[in-house]
């Protein structure tokens, strides 16, 4: 048989030829191609190159084998540039087609396939690795795939793989698996987790590195837990790690805006003790927080300690000033922030222009507003809306309406807010139909009413007793391309309950839920009153189990109402049992509550209890009125246990009425001066009465007529 020779490349040619397979191999069929490495034997470098071409998997483990009949001892070493290229998806395919056991993979060629992989695909290799390479992952398998599923935000995958890594295969975490977890946590708006999280590394002999605490810092003070955060921060820097001017910022907001100034401002003192020079952001914080709380002198002055000085500084301070009245030191800020180097802007002019209207200085708001156009501001849709709704809270609606018309002349038109305040003026003076008016003024104009618009004039022609138009107006709501909210709704129903339309309000109350809105307490209180009144009190407990289930907390208005109930229907048992359910609600009974239950009490016959329950009202720091002694002293009156009822008597004298008080004569009900002359004849109230003694006579007299 004739030897099969390579064919001869010209010398210019071998060169590029030697590194350029494609071409070498373009021309030959497999048996060519073997009897060609026949004469020249593959080695580990030129079979890795070999796989590196986009081969077909069946060829590339053809390849693989004819290596393997000359090299005994195979390595893996020829997949690394396969493995570590840009096409996983033939890495994979060849990686599956290799027979078990054909091939010794070692963890360090496949991280780079792990790395390229989608995050499915990464986790799907990761759970082949041991069963089908017979390659136990370390931390660094689980590392990679980790971070590649951060990357894509499947945070909660990586969490799953975390505590799988942890907790089912028991394979040890670094700091990188606890960073990824943790920041994985915080996404998920999970911050307080994260915090054990890292707390819970010393355990695994690990310790949180600057950024692992920045993360978690970060994260608290974005999710409320300030203190946390703060103390944290603390624990950082006693660990020596150096936290950067961002992460004293997190705290630093986070106090601000909880009111905790000074505290934030002795952070800023010790940042700088640590050589973190506070920037532009933690003076901003710190000038908001101190007019947040009220203190615009202690922000003036820290305004003067700022190095770098610019308009949204001033414009801080200028508005802190004016929500305290302080107008003078507001206008000596605006008028010095020309010599600080700070042109003031057309925010500048509105923040004094809403501080003027809110003093009621309307006029000096508009002149303000003409001395910024001569200066070269143009006002703007928010500046002249400021003005016009100081126009409209006083009643100055021609002023209102040349405003109005010199906007127009300038090509601006009103948004949604400045009509919707337009709107609210109109409806609190009484005139409706301008306000209905200006709704269709916004459409003509290009801006479309929205549900606060139209939950305005609803409110106001609930309260005006219009109650067909504003159930016209609602009915229409969706014709007009508005979805109506849980405000609409409630007005709503407040307003048929206020009718006495129960029936009517509970179906629309069904709709609400049905349409994704929430009923709140002052409408479910009106439900379960008015239920109560048709004698359907099982149903109002019902509602009440229903407020609870949809996260809406009852209040003592909604307990008083059932409670009171229970006890006319001489369900008093339930009604005490309701009372202890406040209780275990967080809600404290409240005189109203214990009235009606010792009436409830009472009227049962149960005197004792009732009594017991008044001892009760001292240990629950409840003071009993007139009309607890009143309920006790009649009941006692009608089942002639009068001795108790002067006692009751004497003791009401001496807690509620003071010496010569002319209320103590309230305390015995019309109906029981049949027993007057008892009662007085049984107690002392002469040195009590003093200057009452004439009432006192004055009653007898009228008890001796009956």
């Amino acid at each position: 048989m004739a030897e099969h020779h390579p064919p001869r490349l010209p010398p210019s040619a071998a060169g590029a030829a030697a590194t350029s397979w494609p071409e070498l191999l373009a021309p030959f069929d497999l048996s060519r191609l073997r009897a060609t490495l026949a004469s020249r034997p593959l080695t580990p470098r030129r079979l890795g190159r070999l796989l590196a071409l986009p081969l077909s998997p069946a060829t590339s483990l053809l390849l693989l084998t004819w290596y393997a009949s000359s090299h005994p001892a195979l390595s893996s070493l020829p997949l690394r540039p396969l493995l570590a290229g840009g096409d996983p998806d033939r890495a994979l395919s060849l990686l599956d087609s290799l027979p078990p056991g054909f091939l010794p993979l070692r963890e360090s060629l496949l991280l780079p396939l792990l790395r390229s992989l989608p995050p499915g695909r990464a986790l799907h290799l990761l759970d082949q690795l041991p069963r089908r390479f017979g390659v136990q992952p370390s931390f660094r398998s689980y590392n990679v795939v980790l971070s590649v599923l951060a990357r894509a935000d499947c945070h909660a995958d990586a969490l799953a793989l975390y505590r799988r890594m942890v907790h089912r295969d028991r394979v040890p975490p670094t700091t990188f698996t606890f960073g990824v977890a943790a920041r994985a946590l915080c996404r998920l708006g999970r911050a307080d987790e994260a915090l054990a999280l890292l707390r819970g590394m010393a355990r695994h002999g690990c310790v949180p590195d600057a950024v692992l605490y920045q993360t978690v810092i970060h994260a608290l003070c974005d999710q409320g837990g300030v203190t946390e955060a703060a103390t944290l921060l603390n624990e950082m820097l006693l660990m020596g790690c150096a936290a950067d001017v961002n992460t004293f910022d997190d705290v630093v907001r986070g106090m601000c805006g909880l009111g905790r100034v000074r505290e934030a401002a002795r952070l800023v003192d010790r940042m700088m003790m640590k050589g973190c020079m506070p920037g532009v952001m933690t003076y901003g914080f710190l000038l908001q927080g101190l007019c947040r709380v009220r203190q615009a002198d202690e922000a003036r002055a820290m305004l003067g300690r700022v190095p770098e000085l610019n308009v949204v500084f001033f414009n801080t301070v200028i508005g802190g000033c004016l929500a305290e009245g302080k107008l003078a030191e507001a206008t000596e800020l605006y008028e010095t922030m020309g010599l600080k180097g700070c042109q003031p802007d057309a925010h500048t002019y509105s923040i004094l222009m809403h501080g003027l209207c809110k003093l009621g200085r309307i006029g000096s708001a508009v002149r303000l507003l003409r001395e910024m156009e001569k200066k070269g501001f143009a006002p703007n849709v928010v500046t002249y809306t400021i003005v016009l709704h100081s126009f409209c809270k006083n009643g100055m609606w021609d002023d209102t309406r040349a405003l109005l018309e010199e906007m127009s002349a300038k090509g601006l038109t009103l948004n949604s807010q400045g009509y919707n305040g337009m709107i609210y003026a109109l409806c609190k003076d009484g005139r409706m139909d301008e306000a209905m008016g200006l709704i269709q003024e916004m459409r003509s104009q290009g801006c479309n009413p929205d549900i606060c618009s139209y939950n305005t004039i609803i409110y106001h022609l609930c309260n005006n007793e219009q109650m067909e138009e504003a159930e016209h107006m609602f009915e229409n709501l969706l014709e007009e391309g508005v979805v109506a909210n849980g405000i609409t709704y409630n007005t709503i129903i407040h307003a048929l309950l206020r009718d006495g339309r129960w029936q009517d309000a509970v179906r629309l109350a069904k709709e609400m839920i049905l349409h994704g809105c929430s009923l709140d307490v002052v409408s479910y209180n009106g439900l379960i009153k008015a239920m109560c009144k048709d004698g359907n009190v099982d149903r109002s407990l019902v509602l009440l189990e229903e407020m609870a289930e949809k996260g809406i907390k009852p209040n003592n208005v909604s307990y008083n109402i059932l409670i009171s109930e229970l006890c006319k229907e001489r369900r008093v048992r339930d009604a005490l049992e309701l009372s202890k359910q406040m209780l275990n609600q967080g809600l404290a009974p409240d005189i109203v509550t214990y009235n009606t239950l010792i009436n409830g009490l009472c009227k049962m016959g149960w005197m004792h209890a009732a009594l017991n329950l008044l001892e009760k009202l001292h240990n629950e720091n409840v003071h009993p009125d007139i009309i607890t002694y009143n309920i006790l002293i009649s009941w006692h009156c009608k089942v002639r246990l009068l001795d108790d009822a002067a006692m009751l008597l004497n003791r009401a004298m001496a807690a509620v009425c003071p010496v010569g008080d002319r209320r103590i004569m309230q305390i015995l009900p019309d109906k029981n001066f049949k027993f007057h002359h008892v009662l007085l004849g049984r107690i002392d109230v002469k040195e009590r009465l003093g200057g009452a003694g004439v009432l006192l006579a004055a009653g007898q007299d009228r008890g001796a007529n009956r």
